[in-house]
């Protein structure tokens, strides 16, 4: 799915062995903000795959109310 999302924006610069920060400053400030939102979207999803961020879920009103609400 991403690769699809890069493949429609262009090339992306390719990075080196190991950038110095200022080329990752001025790599970062290049990316449009498709790029950041896939960029985004895929780190997301790697990290829901390996088990590094667990599912959500939203919270009825209900449940949202009860955790206001402290015992005095």
């Amino acid at each position: 799915m991403a690769d699809e999302s890069f493949s429609l924006l262009g090339p992306l610069p390719r990075p080196s062995e190991n950038p110095d920060r200022e080329t990752l400053r001025n790599a970062s400030l290049a990316a449009t903000p498709a790029q950041r939102l896939a960029w985004l979207e895929e780190a997301l999803q790697l990290a829901y795959a390996t088990g590094a961020l667990k599912p959500r879920r939203f919270l009825t009103q209900e449940e949202w109310d009860a955790m206001g609400s402290s015992p005095e």
